[in-house]
């Protein structure tokens, strides 16, 4: 859009009796300003996603994915759990039971 501004071409400080810019005695010139206020910025777009579920004989399930790792597991409290792991370069398989944690 454009604005009309009203520039001061000299002062009383700098030009005393006549200036050459403004080409008469110290006055105000009105001068149109165009002026842009958009900003476009670049926004990374990362996706994660997360999930849980649970029911009432005590199974669960629940993992993340993001763009650094993941995590899935499932299991219960009597039977143990399994699941695997990524920390962003391999990934890992797990157990937990009766015969304790191990990879698998």
């Amino acid at each position: 859009p454009l604005f009309l501004k009203s520039l001061q071409s000299c002062s009383a400080v700098s030009c005393p009796s006549h200036c050459s810019i403004c080409s008469s005695h110290c006055k105000a010139a009105p001068v149109a300003v165009e002026v842009h206020s958009e900003l476009h910025a670049e926004v990374p777009s990362v996706t994660s996603s997360q999930f849980h579920s649970q029911d009432e004989e005590g199974n669960y399930a629940f993992g993340y994915k993001n763009i650094n790792s993941f995590k899935v597991e499932s299991g219960n409290a009597l039977t143990g759990v399994s699941g695997s792991y990524s920390d962003g370069f391999r990934t890992y398989n797990y157990v937990a039971d009766d015969s304790g944690f191990r990879h698998v």
